[in-house]
Parts: structure tokens; C-alpha cells; sequence
């Protein structure tokens, strides 16, 4: 079971990249908290990291992006599943906790055990 939600969270979290979708939401908020206007990526950015970066700002850009429509914000889709584990996702807070097992330091899959 436990393996299961692990697949189900990185699944829905789904990249293995250098930041995740969650991380780019973070990353727009901060930058633009610090004063910066003009906010983009580079290599390794996918569409979907431009549609957060929008969407984490969409209150002072004055609009959502359009690639928006297809989906709620922060796993907001979840909250039409049958399990009552995976309705608990569909809030911020989950996702912005999410440690994904990607290889990266400090992720799951190379966490140990405290002493």
C-alpha cells in the first residue's frame, strides 16, 4: 500500500526534473515577493512550468492562463476520487509538502532512517 501512494503522489507530482511543478510555484511566488518582474526559464522548462509560473501569479497578472481550463490548480481534480487518501491531496498544502523520490538531495528514495 505505501509503495502504491508513493506511485500515485510521484505519478501526480510527475516530473523527475531538477523542480517540479510545486518547486516552480514556490519559486515565482519568492521571486516576485523579492521584487522581480520579469520571471522565466530556460533549458529543461516545459510548458507546464510556465503555465504554474502563470498561474502562481495569475491574481497580479489580472488573468489565468488559458492552458489553465484544463485542469484546477493544485491536484483540485482530486477531489472527485472514490478514495478518501486521494481526496485528501487535492489541497495546496499537500503539494507544497511533497517530497518526491526523484534522486535529488534529500528525496525520499535516499533518505535513511535516524539513528
Amino acid at each position: 500500500m505505501t509503495v502504491f501512494l508513493k506511485l500515485l503522489t510521484n505519478m501526480i507530482a510527475l516530473e523527475p526534473r531538477i523542480c517540479s511543478r510545486w518547486d516552480i510555484h514556490r519559486f515565482a511566488r519568492e521571486a516576485y515577493d523579492l521584487g522581480v518582474r520579469y520571471i522565466g526559464g530556460c533549458c529543461g522548462f516545459e510548458p507546464y512550468h510556465f503555465r504554474v509560473l502563470a498561474e502562481e501569479l495569475a491574481k497580479e497578472r489580472g488573468k489565468k492562463p488559458k492552458a489553465s481550463e484544463k485542469h484546477e490548480m493544485w491536484g483540485g481534480g482530486l477531489r472527485m476520487h472514490t478514495k478518501p487518501w486521494v481526496r485528501a491531496r487535492a489541497c495546496r498544502s499537500h503539494w507544497e509538502k511533497i517530497n518526491p523520490s526523484s534522486g535529488r538531495s534529500y528525496s525520499a528514495s535516499l533518505s535513511k532512517p535516524h539513528n
